[in-house]
């Protein structure tokens, strides 16, 4: 479960991004333990992190992933 946590996470930071960069507004963010405004453009680095990590945890998941089987089958 802590993938699927994880993979949540990392989206919702893109989605959160891409939101202010729409509307021009800054992203308070904690670098080395101070908050800060930060650009949306500025973010490059963490953008490409997690998409990174998206890729992994995505590539990981589909391994647990399985077809459905029948209650009445005998899974293979």
């Amino acid at each position: 479960m802590h993938l699927l946590s994880e993979l949540g996470l990392h989206e919702s930071f893109l989605d959160c991004v891409e939101q202010h960069r729409r509307d021009g507004l800054p992203m308070a963010l904690n670098r080395a333990g101070q908050s800060e405004l930060i650009s949306a453009d500025q973010l490059t680095p963490e953008i490409t992190r997690a998409r990174n990590r998206i890729t992994e945890l995505t590539n990981e998941i589909a391994k647990y992933d399985r077809s459905s089987f029948s209650v009445n089958e005998t899974p293979e």
